[in-house]
């Protein structure tokens, strides 16, 4: 009986148990129901933020500008969009960003130090005044900076995320595909062509023909699939182009300026941002990972921070070092193939040109000596861009001695120099651009076709920045009143054609808006000049005001009327244009105490008008315009070697009065002629100092 009693009461207990199973199987499966539900309402909530953007919530400013503008540092981090931040939080943090001061290195070939040291000068009240010494020299090379000038004004009133950063899953395979969900591959293909535009004409390191077949093919396959790859799997390479793709894109996105591109670039950013980070951290192990690295740079120098542009410009060089393309034996070997070399030496021929160019616009070292790499065969660049840029690192380091010799205090007065070097840059912008000067920018709105090619334009325009260089140090010192006035008519007209092609440029076309960071410089470059003959004039008014020539006058007010017109039209997009739009509206009031610039207020002004109203800029100075024996130029772009004498320059051509060359002595090959004319100097120290 007891033995009964146990298995009744054993199966009672089994019973139970089994009940209290089903019943926490049930009570699971509802947990799993209820979280897979909850799942489902998130995942709807994504795919409806994606496809009608969220209007509502304002874009936070981006941690990653403020942090660039302060210590230029590689943003890294994109914006958040918490919920559960409030707007008060979100002031606070503005107001802490806005609070702090960053101290930035501005070395003697920038813009900037320029700009610094005329500021410097416009304080002493007279020529009388102590002259800046060498300690205040070389102090403005420091310039302290309010980080409530960099925050991107457009960015923070009028983009909005089109999805919440964080609800992107960082591993997940399809995060490079984010671009099929916001843009038609019509859009797509438009701002390929766009960066080709803006990046390609000029540094070919990215197949166009093959990205475009590449990117129809991830429009026609629907599976993300194929794209789950790391570095050290078979698949890498495709996420190596969809990584290439995204960075042209959002190139392209910042360039276009188009309402509602900070909105799919910020998306496209947040998408492949630790992907390219990866990349950074990463032994290089290919060409294409070099030029993520270097496209990286480039989405930097449209996002207004060239200092992070020129740290990952020497990043990719060194990826190319660790791949061994230092050296001539070990390329010869790996590139197999024609188009592996021309892929390459097109990508190592943009980074020594970046390199010595964004070294000139921090004013911060080169990251490279012309021993770094072996010599680039000629017949592998045949983009004449780079052709041309290559050939003027040659020659260029000797210009940045004189304005390196000033920044230090020492007197610069050596005429015979200065005329040697004018000649070479000549003889360079002569021999790279052939018949396509600026010398009939007046005509381009009435006749396009007369506009030269745009990359003729940048080198036409480069050379003058140099020759602006060359006549800066001039300005610099105080003690040689007699020199420096012989050298005030050229630097005013040369001021005067930049500013004057430049807003023609911007008037006329979409050029400039489009290439801004490019053009941003070059008028950085012409206003540093500028300020600088202001500070003189300001100091020497007693003896000069009386004699300045009035045709040179009126040149120095119009220059400042078309760089404040100019620049104050890209406020809203670009950091650089406020920085300066700021340093223009504290010259005025100098401007206006000397009698050059004329007072609206007092009736006397006239309105400012652009080259399609009634009156044309282009006009109003023609007496200071040199005149030139140049050929109507053509839009097609001409053969890269043209005869040195091909375009006698008159005594007052473009730029600064050079002496004609012509006869067949000159035809001799490009890179040897331009060595002729000047000692090479110390190979070693090829590299150390740069203006491009």
């Amino acid at each position: 009986m007891l033995t009964a009693n146990n298995e009744t009461s054993q199966a009672h207990g089994q019973n139970e148990a089994r009940r209290v199973n089903r019943s926490a199987t049930f009570s699971n499966q509802e947990a799993i129901v209820e979280m897979l539900s909850a799942l489902q309402d998130q995942l709807d909530s994504l795919a409806s933020r994606v496809q009608t953007p969220n209007r509502d919530q304002p874009l936070p400013p981006s941690p990653a500008l403020a942090a660039e503008s302060s210590s230029q540092r590689d943003y890294m981090v994109t914006p958040m969009n918490d919920g559960g931040t409030g707007q008060g939080g979100l002031n606070a943090a503005r107001q802490a960003s806005r609070a702090a001061a960053s101290q930035n290195f501005y070395g003697p070939t920038s813009p900037d130090y320029a700009l610094n040291v005329a500021q410097l000068k416009v304080r002493q009240n007279s020529c009388s005044d102590a002259p800046l010494q060498q300690q205040q020299l070389q102090l403005a090379s420091i310039d302290q900076e309010d980080t409530s000038d960099d925050e991107d004004t457009q960015g923070a009133q009028d983009a909005r995320f089109v999805v919440a950063p964080r609800a992107l899953d960082r591993r997940d395979p399809a995060r490079l595909l984010v671009f099929r969900s916001v843009m038609g591959l019509h859009e797509v293909m438009r701002l390929l062509y766009v960066y080709q535009e803006v990046v390609g004409d000029l540094h070919p390191i990215i197949d166009l023909d093959e990205l475009i077949t590449q990117t129809q093919s991830w429009y026609a396959d629907a599976d993300p699939g194929v794209w789950k790859a790391t570095p050290d799997r078979p698949g890498a390479a495709s996420d190596e182009r969809l990584l290439i793709l995204n960075l042209a894109l959002a190139i392209a996105l910042r360039a276009d300026s188009k309402p509602l591109s900070c909105d799919t670039e910020s998306l496209l950013r947040e998408s492949f941002q630790d992907a390219v980070n990866a990349k950074l951290a990463s032994p290089a192990y290919n060409i294409k990972h070099v030029t993520i690295v270097l496209l990286k740079g480039w989405h930097d120098v449209f996002h207004d921070m060239p200092r992070s542009a020129w740290r990952l410009c020497g990043i990719a060089g060194r990826m190319l070092m660790e791949l061994g393309f230092h050296n001539g034996d070990v390329s010869n070997h790996t590139l197999d193939s024609e188009a592996r070399r021309t892929e390459a030496y097109s990508l190592m021929s943009s980074i020594v040109i970046l390199d010595r160019q964004w070294s000139s616009t921090t004013g911060l070292p080169t990251h490279f000596h012309e021993s770094s790499f072996n010599s680039i065969p000629p017949s592998y660049v045949k983009n004449p861009y780079l052709r041309a840029m290559l050939s003027f690192i040659l020659i260029s380091d000797q210009f940045s001695e004189p304005i390196l010799q000033a920044a230090k205090g020492e007197r610069y007065n050596d005429e015979d120099a200065f005329e040697l070097m004018n000649f070479q840059i000549e003889q360079w912008r002569k021999k790279a651009v052939g018949e396509h000067s600026l010398d009939r920018s007046e005509k381009w709105q009435t006749n396009p076709s007369s506009r030269p090619p745009t990359w003729t334009i940048l080198l036409n325009l480069r050379a003058e920045s140099v020759r602006s260089l060359l006549l800066k140090p001039f300005f610099f010192s105080e003690s040689d009143l007699e020199t420096t006035k012989k050298h005030l008519r050229p630097a005013t007209e040369l001021v005067y054609n930049v500013v004057n092609v430049l807003y023609t440029l911007d008037s006329t076309t979409d050029i400039y808006r489009k290439q801004h960071p490019y053009f941003q410089h070059l008028l950085a470059s012409a206003v540093g000049l500028a300020f600088l003959l202001i500070a003189f004039i300001k100091q020497n008014k007693s003896t000069l005001l009386a004699s300045l020539a009035p045709d040179l006058a009126e040149s120095v007010s119009r220059s400042f009327e078309m760089a404040a017109s100019l620049t104050a039209r890209y406020t809203r997009v670009s950091r650089s244009a406020r920085r300066l739009s700021k340093r223009l509206s504290e010259m005025t009031g100098i401007l206006l105490d000397l009698g050059v610039l004329n007072n609206p207020s007092s009736g006397g002004g006239r309105e400012f008008t652009r080259p399609n109203e009634q009156e044309s800029v282009a006009n109003t100075a023609r007496s200071i315009r040199r005149t030139s024996l140049a050929h109507p130029p053509s839009q097609s772009c001409p053969e890269y070697s043209p005869p040195l004498s091909s375009r006698p320059v008159g005594p007052r051509g473009f730029g600064i009065g050079l002496p004609t060359t012509s006869g067949p002595d000159v035809q001799l090959e490009w890179e040897d002629s331009l060595r002729l004319q000047w000692p090479s100097g110390d190979i070693s120290n090829m590299f150390s100092e740069s203006i491009f």
